[in-house]
């Protein structure tokens, strides 16, 4: 899990390197708007939250499988379908590559079109490893934030909101077809909100 996590704080760095690039060109005397860099650095960082999540619920699974740490109800509750339960049992522990690779594949091919985003999907994915029942106050306390779960809950919805508006709308006033506004410091409150969230799931399921 350390691995995710360091990739996850590198790729909010990459992020995060984007913003001397957008002060950079707003200094130029051109015609042009440069907000789609700040749309793209949202983004990406919900991107690199998402993957977060996939890959601590993914490796802290095969850790379960391998029994170096504790199944939850979710994960022990879980259908697989009969042909990859039955490669599973008549494999030895002794085989190559070993059992655990074949399982984590299978968590692969599993999560690939989930995303885990919406905080009632990131609880319940991580309800495959960490059986505790109230995430987001867990979370909440941990982020240090000031907030709620219910506002954390709230400010991440919104966060993922403005995202999907980006990616699927081109960021549109319906209205009026115009971008909507964004400033700099909307993504720099972006980046510190999912920092800080990430490394705090990561420090409670670790």
């Amino acid at each position: 899990m350390h691995n995710a996590i360091a990739i996850f704080n590198k790729n909010l760095a990459d992020v995060k390197q984007l913003s001397g690039l957008y002060q950079f060109l707003t200094t130029l005397t051109a015609p042009v708007s440069y907000d789609d860099i700040l749309r793209s650095q949202l983004v990406y960082t919900v991107s690199a939250f998402d993957k977060l999540i996939h890959d601590l619920i993914r490796i802290g699974m095969v850790d379960i499988y391998l029994g170096n740490r504790l199944p939850t109800a979710k994960y022990q509750n879980e259908p697989i379908q009969l042909m990859l339960h039955h490669r599973l049992a008549q494999s030895s522990q002794t085989s190559i590559p070993p059992l655990s690779v074949f399982f984590n594949q299978i968590l692969v091919e599993k999560f690939k079109t989930q995303s885990f985003q919406d905080p009632a999907k990131v609880a319940d994915g991580l309800s495959y490893i960490w059986d505790e029942q109230q995430k987001w106050s867990k979370i909440a306390a941990s982020m240090q934030l000031n907030l709620n779960d219910q506002q954390t809950r709230t400010q991440l919805k919104l966060f993922i909101s403005r995202r999907n508006s980006i990616v699927h709308e081109a960021d549109l006033d319906p209205t009026t077809n115009s971008k909507l506004d964004i400033l700099p410091q909307d993504i720099d409150n972006a980046i510190s909100f999912f920092e800080k969230c990430g490394n705090s799931i990561f420090d409670l399921v670790k």
